[in-house]
């Protein structure tokens, strides 16, 4: 026998497929000391704001997945519980802006799967990491797996500490309706300091009872504790520019917060190879109890100060039902067929009390309490075909969704219901050519609201800045399209993608002005509005000790909102570049 020479490449920093881009994370620096919201920083597509929200060209609106599963907390607050959760335990990023019909079409933006580390090598395995950073901020994980044979377990435990300081300025300008004068002036200063500390814990076991059965088990457990102090000047001056109101307002918040989700699952794998038959059951229970206290001091005019506690209770207990089937009926053909059953009920408690200065005891505000229960029900079938002939494939699908809702403000008495029928098709067109691939795909989703987006009762986080939902509130739909291309050279690929959306009902945040000083921010839908952009990544190995990746989105949107009473239609251009 000649001799043989083997070479291991490792893996490229972005592969594209059919209907993603995933992108190996293990090569950025981050993935071993910051979190999950530290690595989407450096993802073409996606931008990370100041505050952790996540947008993914141009669209806050995403689902987020672990796993391939929604994760609740990802879905409620995405931008704290990415922020702590660890950067050692994510394996790899799915970004997928058009997903296929096997995929609920909820984000108009797109869908970002994180993918966590699963150690799978025969016998005993662990790792541990610990970082320290500066301004107070530490996070350490350890992970550990046993698989002897038919039987793997494993498990993580990490730790995360942050901290958060911010200051701001809000200055208003208040306007009357005929020549647009001012009539007051409002000038807010703020500083905020705060810690956050989370723990995080994933177990689970996968045993093969025969060559064509598996069984597995896993879950996880979340919990996050948020402490914050913010302190604000504000002062408030007539149209003569004279001081009409200063005072200071204070704010003591605590969040604590925790999710427990369980997940069992069988598959069974038929004789022909990758002809799968998969049943996942995903049970969670998450809590979160809010701690508010407020107390302002007035110097002008000389009112007594007064101080005030929210207390809000909040439980949510989503669960799903997953069937998937696939099918590789031909060597250049795959079918893929499947049912999901989401349910979640959510209940929110939120009381509010005020001091009084004559019994020198807080007084529940029966006015501003509330309590609001919300259910929501959606079941789905779909259908998904992918083939390839010669260097022509397509993956074509479409999804059928029976969607029930409803809210109960039960302090007021007041039920609103919602339901409705809808298709969601997608298609996905790929053609290979020498050293490239050109891909054009097109789906429709949705945008659902959620119950604080429908709960009608104003959140008083502060009192000069109120949010409310708004229960006629309808969900918002969006077409969206893709033509992009994978150029792949010897050490550099270049992947450029325009892309398009259109969307109708399209939310809104509507901010009206109470009176001279509040300002009451809620939803309303829109007519319609349309977004187009141009993405280029470039990514490859320069020299053998020199790799990177330099992506850039170019971004326009424009807003119909003739139904609020708006004559023009309102635009915005935007641009973002990244190297590493």
């Amino acid at each position: 026998m000649a001799e043989v020479v083997i070479s291991v490449e490792g893996q490229k920093l972005i592969d594209v497929s059919i209907d993603r881009k995933i992108y190996n994370v293990w090569q950025d620096l981050q993935s071993s000391a910051g979190s999950a919201s530290d690595i989407l920083k450096n993802i073409p597509s996606v931008q990370v704001d100041i505050d952790g929200n996540v947008s993914l060209r141009g669209s806050g609106n995403i689902l987020f997945l672990v796993d391939g599963k929604p994760s609740p907390l990802l879905g409620r607050t995405p931008a704290e519980a990415l922020q702590n959760l660890p950067a050692s335990s994510v394996d790899r990023i799915e970004v997928i802006t058009n997903p296929s019909a096997k995929y609920k079409p909820d984000g108009t933006g797109g869908i970002i799967n994180i993918v966590l580390k699963k150690n799978t090598k025969t016998g005993f395995n662990g790792s541990i990491t610990l970082n320290a950073g500066n301004s107070d901020r530490y996070n350490g994980n350890l992970m550990l797996s046993y698989k002897p044979g038919k039987l793997n377990v494993y498990g993580s435990f990490g730790i995360r500490q942050n901290t958060h300081v911010r200051e701001g300025t809000d200055d208003r300008n208040y306007l009357d309706s005929i020549g647009g004068n001012v009539t007051s002036v409002y000038k807010e200063g703020n500083s905020a300091d705060g810690k956050s500390v989370s723990l995080s814990s994933i177990f689970g076991l996968d045993y093969e009872i025969d060559s064509s059965n598996t069984i597995s088990l896993s879950g996880n457990i979340f919990h996050f504790n948020v402490g914050r102090d913010n302190t604000s000047s504000r002062k408030l001056f007539d149209e003569n520019n004279v001081l009409t109101q200063d005072y200071n307002y204070f704010s003591n918040l605590i969040i604590d917060e925790t999710e427990m989700e369980g997940t069992l699952a069988w598959e069974h794998t038929f004789k022909k190879e990758e002809h799968i038959l998969q049943l996942e059951c995903v049970g969670v229970i998450q809590s979160e109890h809010e701690d508010r206290h407020n107390s302002t001091l007035y110097f002008l005019p000389n009112f007594p100060s007064n101080r005030d506690n929210i207390f809000l209770d909040k439980s949510d207990n989503p669960s799903e039902i997953v069937l998937d089937y696939t099918n590789p009926v031909s060597i250049d053909a795959v079918l893929e067929a499947g049912y999901a059953g989401t349910f979640l009920n959510i209940h929110v408690d939120n009381q509010l009390e005020y001091f009084d200065p004559i019994s020198q005891t807080f007084v529940k505000n029966n006015l501003s309490s509330y309590i609001f229960k919300y259910k929501d029900m959606v079941n789905a079938a779909y259908v998904a075909w992918e083939q390839s002939i010669e260097d022509f494939g397509f993956l074509a699908g479409f999804r059928a969704e029976q969607a029930q809702l409803k809210g109960n403000v039960v302090t007021i008495d007041s039920v609103f219901k919602n339901d409705y029928f809808n298709l969601y098709p997608s298609l996905h067109l790929l053609y290979e050519m020498e050293n490239s691939e050109l891909g054009l795909s097109y789906s429709k989703r949705v945008n659902r609201p959620d119950g604080d987006e429908l709960n009608p009762f104003p959140e008083y986080d502060d009192p000069y800045n109120l949010q409310a939902g708004n229960p006629k509130l309808l969900p918002e739909y969006v077409h969206s399209l893709e033509l992009g291309c994978d150029m792949k050279g010897d050490k550099i690929s270049f992947i450029p993608s325009f892309y398009y959306r259109y969307t109708y009902n399209g939310f809104t945040e509507v901010t009206i002005p109470l009176n001279d000083s509040v300002l009451l921010t809620t939803q309303q839908n829109l007519s319609s509005d349309q977004s187009a952009g141009l993405e280029m990544i470039f990514s490859g190995k320069i020299f053998k000790w020199l790799s990177g990746n330099l992506s850039s989105n170019i971004f326009y949107k424009q807003i119909d909102a003739s139904n609020l009473g708006y004559s023009k239609n309102k635009s915005a251009y935007s641009f973002s570049a990244n190297l590493n």
